[in-house]
């Protein structure tokens, strides 16, 4: 529990249950946007069987609403404008809609489990003549939807294939689900059915586009995925409403109801949250993966290059529509950070860096950061993580460097896709996330990518966008308001030229590491 400053009792406050991979926190914002109140608890991931990550459903439930009991008999339910749930996106559930009980774990976005299937899956004759057709459809039609079709690939991080998984090995559970038996939805659906006591079954455009079965174009469920390629049911897909709007009231609470009023995937609430409001503005989160995503305006961007083409957000009421993105991403971050400091290579987190600095280069030494899976440059789910290079003059430190390199080598490769998709790179790369803290990949980030990059003074960027979000619904702030009122830099890392050589030649020798990867399991 972290108080930040004095609660006025007269004052009308923004609420923000912000669910992550290893923890759940609620933030308490006043009227100036600054957290007044802090209260978070650890989320337990389990691990029953190698690559396999999960949670307990009812675990996850009682922890967010503890920490909001312990939030709300200090500020109460009265005093709040608007409850906003940001979460990390597509981890996966399902429960009976009639009792509300879970039927499965949830399964993490990091989960592994299904690449078999995933491989299966994208080398299959369906595969192809799904993506044939869409190929055709769009020489026929020019219609971007198509294009971004014939190219289509599921990934382990999406839920879509992890429910090809579960209904194969379960086929009484597709049944049901045909049945109209069962909800099938991710953190942010499950906590708002139990906060809503299953008054709503919902979800919101920005997690709805990353899960593989959405439609960013046709802004639907995508019934030629779901339901002609996979023969799985739309019914039991929760609806798709704004992100900053009404997503129903919660009575669980003493001393008033709650209205919840935004909800969003941490990715999009970043990018919010950064104040990324226009075209062409890009941010990068360093938290547990890599996240950079790139604002695209009005339009949802068909990407040749496994860019994954997102929504963003929408506000209720705006009729200019979504706000889309697209996104690149990799797994293992902060994860890659803690495991070094689990195997030795320097006392603590915050510690890596000046380990690092004890050496002048890494000595030749290269980390792949691969854990989880690769996305970018190339998509394999089969990649594992390793050091290369190593040799007898290899000393702690210099392996502690090659780890916090490897952060700045996938930043650079993930924005080197967008610039050969595009032919665009940042003018400003706007940063957040754990990882950012330290100055080491800050500056090497803007050494590589040749731009500057702003670290923000507010690291909580998730939770302060859905903050902005729920603000907006609630009717506290507007948009234009928030983008003149709340921009705050901490720092700003300029390129530099001369160190910008070394690096560049040292990613080239990454590349060919990460390529020694590929393929492994």
């Amino acid at each position: 529990s972290i108080r930040y400053s004095k609660i006025m009792t007269d004052a009308k406050y923004i609420a923000v249950l912000d669910v992550g991979s290893s923890s759940a926190r609620v933030h308490i914002y006043n009227e100036e946007a600054t957290i007044i109140l802090s209260k978070s608890a650890k989320v337990t991931a389990l691990h029953p069987e190698p690559l396999q990550t999960e949670y307990d459903p009812e675990d996850l439930w009682k922890v967010c609403k503890g920490i909001l009991e312990e939030a709300f008999a200090e500020v109460a339910p009265s005093r709040i404008r608007g409850l906003g749930i940001t979460v990390m996106r597509n981890s996966v559930t399902a429960w009976e809609r009639d009792s509300g009980k879970p039927l499965m774990p949830i399964i993490s976005w990091q989960d592994r489990r299904a690449g078999k299937d995933c491989t299966i899956w994208n080398r299959s004759l369906r595969m192809r003549a799904f993506r044939a057709a869409c190929w055709a459809l769009y020489k026929l039609t020019g219609r971007a939807k198509f294009l971004a079709a014939s190219v289509l690939q599921f990934k382990i991080g999406m839920p879509v294939i992890q429910l090809v998984k579960l209904f194969a090995e379960n086929p009484a559970l597709l049944e049901r689900a045909r049945r109209g038996e069962i909800c099938v939805g991710c953190n942010e659906s499950w906590l708002l059915w139990r906060l809503t006591e299953g008054r709503t079954f919902a979800t919101d455009y920005s997690c709805a586009s990353t899960t593989g079965m959405y439609d960013p174009f046709g802004l639907e469920w995508s019934p030629i995925v779901v339901s002609a390629l996979l023969h799985m049911p739309l019914r039991m897909l929760p609806e798709v409403r704004p992100t900053a709007g009404q997503f129903g009231h919660t009575d669980l609470f003493p001393g008033g109801p709650v209205d919840i009023t935004s909800i969003s995937g941490d990715q999009s609430a970043a990018t919010f949250g950064e104040l990324c409001h226009q075209p062409d503005q890009v941010k990068v989160t360093l938290g547990t993966g890599t996240f950079l995503d790139w604002n695209t305006g009005k339009e949802p961007y068909a990407s040749m290059k496994g860019l994954y083409p997102v929504i963003g957000w929408v506000l209720d009421g705006d009729q200019s529509g979504p706000t889309y993105m697209i996104e690149g991403s990799h797994a293992d971050t902060g994860n890659t950070l803690d495991w070094g400091c689990a195997m030795g290579f320097y006392p603590s987190v915050s510690e890596a860096e000046s380990a690092a600095l004890t050496v002048a280069d890494s000595g030749g030494v290269f980390f792949v950061p691969c854990f989880t899976w690769s996305a970018v440059p190339v998509f394999d789910p089969a990649a594992c993580a390793g050091f290369l290079g190593v040799n007898l003059g290899t000393s702690r430190e210099h392996m502690a460097r090659a780890l916090l390199e490897a952060v700045i080598f996938q930043t650079k490769a993930i924005a080197e896709a967008f610039r050969l998709e595009t032919g665009k790179k940042p003018a400003v790369l706007r940063c957040n996330g754990g990882v950012s803290a330290s100055d080491f990949i800050m500056q090497g980030i803007a050494d590589l990518l040749d731009c500057d990059v702003v670290r923000g003074s507010n690291r909580e960027a998730t939770s302060l966008g859905c903050a902005f979000l729920t603000a907006i619904a609630a009717g506290l702030w507007s948009q234009a308001e928030i983008g003149q009122r709340f921009d705050s830099i901490e720092r700003r890392f300029q390129p530099r030229p001369e160190a910008a050589q070394r690096l560049a030649r040292d990613y080239e020798k990454w590349k060919v590491a990460v390529q020694r990867c590929y393929s492994w399991y």
